[in-house]
């Protein structure tokens, strides 16, 4: 009985041990769960003094309280991982090889015939499966999975043994056990949760048409089987999340489909070719990595050329339809790797096509039309993410925008240039136009609360250089610089309308090879004095042409330092055409002996001259800019004189340097003394 008494203590106290234990464990949940959701906790208040007589216990409902989260199960340790998972693979690896030595040894001694050697190899194959599953049930899950993967293995063998090695079995009785071997090694993945032998198995698949191979073409057979495999492995691959069966899956259909490509393909078999290259790419395009997409984009925009390159017609819809379909997924997925990739390789396939053709007369309509939609199509990208997609363009769509009218043009050119050359010019101002069209078309499509100029002065960065690359190959000589000029002047005024000011740049980039065309090129045009006429000819023109591009630039502009250097540019490139005419002039007037005093002196006149227009001219409009510069010029012009023209004219043409240049001199003083108080009051105004 005392035994009893102390075992009911102890029972009691235990119990009482554990109940506090659970009553601190709940106490700190409460003040988790309190922390977690900021609830201050109220002061306890005091306990009452102890009653004289014991209340009777109150019966409190049970407190519910959420469950506890799990507690994550640790991961193994490394030498867990390589004690079992490793252990096990490799061991399975091994008895693999060690059955395989086992046969070999049995056949070379002749221990047992073909058929024996077969069964026995089927029973293992079963035998480890059935010991395999028997070890999974009983806990040893990882063990069990290396096991499997053996038994899989020696029963895939012996199938392919029994027709491979001794044909003791029809090829369609073969196939059918090794699929089914796959097959079920594929259901056994699925119950033992096992990459690896999915894995296993999926190599298995891939190499059964390899091993069975009697060298006969069975391309609708072979595409078929490998269909369907596809199907299964990527079905099992997104259900489990299992990625690695899917970079698998595309190794094997490259594999095989490659293989008999490069081996087997001709003209009569390009229906299943075909059928199967898009059914192989629609099934890896939509998959959920952006890397299996991108391959499958690649590889059919790659085998589009030899599977077409005698059919331009057949290429046509093919690649075009590749090309919306990778776009389409890239904006769904809203992947731009997968817009880079179906752009460049769209543009590379048509680069390997048209190499195939011009080792004959390429069909210059298909594929002009072939070019026009796909550049229409990439055209369309950054558009159609701005304005349908409401997507803010990133740097990929913006490189895709600028290189796509680059590409297009230059393969347009390599067809166009043969028979149709002399309209290149103004195919380069139709692509020039469209960029400008889809430039404004997006400046008129976005709200001016959120207006990005940013793909606006894309477009018509774009339109700006096929607009300059327009004049050299539609016209020759001159008519490339006043192209030039013009389209300066075009773009300065555009800027003024739409008030973009960044777009001014490039119309000052474009007077920039104005003027370098001009003292390079447009000023020698002449190498023989007697070949032109004074004022009346092309170089003149040009010039006067440039100057007044120029100065209808600087009056868009307004003000500011554009301004101002493009209105010096003008008078320079007036004043150095001026400069070359009186040169001329000597030259076929003037004796050899005078030639360098008359051209130094009517240089310097002339220069002196125009500084006393400029001058007169800043006195009638009020501009100081004008004064100035005719001002700077006459100080450049008197700097030549005193320095060089006193030392190195004759006498005659020194005194008529002098004289005139002193009185030129004169007159601009008496205009400053006579308009004094006008000039004051214009530097008043103008400060």
């Amino acid at each position: 009985m005392p035994d009893q008494h102390w075992e009911r203590m102890d029972a009691l106290s235990g119990a009482i041990v554990r109940l506090l234990k659970r009553v601190d464990q709940i106490e700190e949940r409460l003040i988790r769960i309190e922390a977690e959701l900021r609830i201050e906790r109220v002061a306890e208040p005091e306990p009452p003094p102890p009653a004289i007589q014991e209340a009777a216990p109150l019966a409190l409902p049970p407190l519910a309280l959420p469950p506890l989260a799990p507690t994550p199960a640790p991961k193994p340790q490394l030498e867990t991982r390589l004690g079992l998972a490793w252990a096990n693979r490799i061991g399975a690896i091994t008895v693999i090889l060690a059955v395989a030595f086992a046969f070999k040894h049995a056949v070379d001694n002749e221990w047992i015939g073909p058929a024996g050697r077969v069964i026995l190899g089927v029973l293992a194959g079963f035998a480890a499966i059935g010991f395999a599953d028997r070890s999974w049930r009983a806990g040893n899950k990882i063990y069990a999975q290396g096991i499997c993967g053996a038994g899989v293995s020696i029963l895939y063998l012996s199938f392919f043994a029994a027709f491979g090695f001794y044909q003791l079995v029809p090829l369609a009785l073969a196939f059918a056990l090794m699929v089914a071997a796959v097959a079920m090694a594929g259901a056994l993945a699925l119950r033992y949760d096992a990459m690896a032998i999915a894995a296993l198995a999926l190599a298995g698949g891939y190499a059964t048409p390899i091993l069975l191979s009697t060298g006969e073409d069975r391309p609708w057979i072979l595409f078929s089987y490998m269909f369907l495999l596809n199907i299964g492995a990527l079905a099992v691959a997104r259900r489990r999340q299992w990625t690695f069966l899917e970079g698998l899956a595309i190794a094997g259909t490259f594999l095989l489909y490659g293989g008999w490509f490069a081996d087997r393909f001709a003209s009569d078999k390009r229906l299943p070719a075909a059928v199967f290259a898009i059914l192989f790419y629609a099934m890896f395009a939509i998959s959920p990595l952006w890397i299996v997409a991108i391959l499958a984009q690649a590889a059919a925009m790659i085998v589009a050329v030899p599977l077409w390159s005698d059919t331009p017609a057949g290429y046509l819809p093919f690649t075009l339809g590749l090309a919306v379909s990778g776009l389409a997924i890239a904006d769904r997925r809203n992947w731009p790797a997968l817009s880079q990739v179906t752009f460049v390789a769209f543009w590379l396939a048509y680069g390997g096509l048209f190499s195939e053709y011009s080792r004959t007369n390429p069909p210059i309509g298909v594929c002009l039309f072939l070019l026009t939609a796909g550049f229409l199509l990439f055209l369309s990208w950054l558009p159609w993410r701005m304005l349908v997609r409401r997507i803010t363009p990133v740097r990929q769509d913006f490189l895709l925008f600028a290189i796509n009218g680059a590409a297009y043009f230059g393969y347009a050119y390599v067809l166009l240039d043969r028979d149709y050359h002399a309209w290149l010019g103004l195919f380069a101002v139709a692509v020039a136009a469209i960029h400008l069209a889809a430039g404004y078309h997006l400046w008129q499509s976005m709200p001016e609360e959120s207006r990005d100029d940013r793909p606006v002065m894309l477009a018509l960065g774009i339109a700006l250089c096929f607009l300059t690359l327009a004049a050299p190959i539609q016209f020759a000589g001159f008519r490339i610089t006043v192209a030039w000029a013009l389209e300066g002047a075009a773009i300065t005024w555009i800027a003024l309308r739409f008030s973009p000011v960044r777009m001014q740049w490039g119309g000052l980039a474009v007077f920039a090879l104005v003027l370098l065309r001009l003292y390079g090129i447009d000023s020698w045009i002449y190498p023989d004095p007697l070949a032109y006429s004074f004022l009346a000819n092309q170089r003149f023109l040009t010039f006067v042409a440039a100057a007044g591009s120029m100065w209808f630039s600087a009056w868009c502009i307004g003000q500011g330092v554009r301004a101002l250097a493009v209105y010096v540019a003008g008078h320079v490139a007036l004043l150095w055409s001026l400069v070359l005419e009186v040169a001329g002039y000597g030259a076929r007037t003037a004796t050899p002996e005078n030639l360098y005093s008359f051209q130094s002196a009517t240089i310097s006149i002339l220069a002196a001259a125009y500084a006393v227009l400029l001058i007169a001219a800043g006195a009638v409009k009020g501009s100081a800019l004008n004064r100035g510069l005719g001002l700077g010029l006459i100080a450049i012009v008197f700097i030549k004189l005193y320095l060089f023209d006193v030392w190195l004219m004759s006498w005659f043409y020194r005194i008529v340097a002098f004289g005139v240049l002193g009185a030129l001199l004169l007159l601009t003083s008496y205009l400053y003394s006579r308009y004094r108080e006008s000039v004051d009051g214009w530097w008043k105004k103008d400060a």
